[in-house]
Order: C-alpha cells, then structure tokens, then sequence
C-alpha cells in the first residue's frame, strides 16, 4: 500500500506540463493583446480602432483565464503558492479549492462573453439584429446562472 500512495503522490507532479503550456499560451495571447493594441493605435478610422482594442481586450480576457487556470492546477495538484496576506492580488492569485478555481474562471468567462458581445455589435447590421439579440440573451443567461451559483 505504501508503494501505491507514493506513485499516486507522485504522479501530481505529471500536471506541470499542462501548467507550463497554459503559462505559454498566457504569454501568447498577451503578445496578441499588444499586437491589437498597436494595430488600434494606428488604425485609420475610430469604428477600426474601436475593433482592434475590443479584440485586444479579448486576447487578454484569454490570457488572464489561461494563467487563472494554470495557478489553479499548479496550487490544486503540486504545491501551494506563498502569498503575502497583504498583496494586492491575493484574491486571484490564492486557489484554495476546485469550487474556488471555477467561481473565477466563471467570471472572467462571463467577462470574455460580454466583450464578444461588444465585438459582435461592432459588426451589427440590420439583418443580423436577432443573432445579437440571442446572443445578448445568452450571455444575460449565462450571467443570471453565475449570480444564482454564488448566492449560494
């Protein structure tokens, strides 16, 4: 039996290669946001720009769920992170439990939605009114589900 406990113990440390290419694909889409940034920045027209920097707060939206994700997974399977109890970003940077590790990926989630939404009615023509009405109705949705799970 103490055998199997500590390959069971040790196969925790299997999910550092998901944390590593979660920290990646973070690095990747803040790389994108500052792409988007500079594209808005120097876009000819403000309805081009508007797009850019909507679609540079979608990059890091992305960013900030994959690296939520992978402080997550590191703090859940391999050890805890060491947080000052006084530092700023506590909240986010402490994941004490899975329950706590999908409330804010929930929310940043929701965030991520509501800017698509932003997104799409950039593009909004007349025809496609009821698409961005579904959509809206579907994000509301999805926001009234989250509000219900944390009045629990």
């Amino acid at each position: 039996m103490n055998i199997l406990n500590f390959i069971l113990l040790g196969s925790r440390w299997l999910m550092i290669a998901p944390v590593f290419s979660l920290i990646f694909g973070s690095g990747y889409f803040a790389y994108l946001t500052l792409l988007e940034t500079i594209k808005g920045f120097s876009a000819e027209s403000t309805q081009k720009s508007a797009l850019y920097l909507i679609q540079a707060v979608d990059s890091s939206l992305l960013a900030a769920v994959l690296m939520i994700f992978a402080l997550g997974l590191y703090e859940l399977f391999i050890a805890p992170i060491h947080v000052p109890e006084d530092h700023p970003f506590r909240r986010v940077l402490v994941i004490e439990s899975l329950d706590d590790l999908k409330s804010k990926l929930a929310t940043v989630i929701i965030m991520l939605l509501v800017v698509k939404f932003f997104e799409r009615s950039q593009e909004l023509k007349t025809a496609n009114f009821l698409d961005l009405l579904m959509l809206a109705g579907g994000v509301a949705l999805l926001g009234v589900g989250l509000w219900l799970t944390k009045k629990q």
